[in-house]
């Protein structure tokens, strides 16, 4: 399962969302903006990760943020809908 690190009122979070789901991949979310996710800021600190969102494939890569998940869904063939 691939994780997306997203922010409340975040337009690039929605769109990598909206993204996955149309790539038919699973994912997990954690928001940095919410108490139970507040760790996982920590950890974006530590790594010297300042912007959401991140995604991470489900082997704990990097994949890195919107523009690089834009372009992997491209890659494989994804396409673009009205969401994003």
């Amino acid at each position: 399962m691939y994780t997306i690190i997203t922010r409340n009122n975040c337009k690039y979070c929605d769109l990598a969302k909206a993204a996955m789901k149309t790539a038919g991949v699973s994912f997990t979310t954690y928001n940095v903006e919410e108490g139970s996710s507040k760790w996982v800021l920590s950890l974006l600190k530590e790594a010297n990760i300042k912007t959401v969102p991140q995604v991470f494939a489900t082997d704990g890569k990097l994949i890195g943020g919107w523009r690089e998940l834009e372009h992997l869904l491209d890659y494989i063939g994804v396409k673009k809908t009205k969401e994003y």
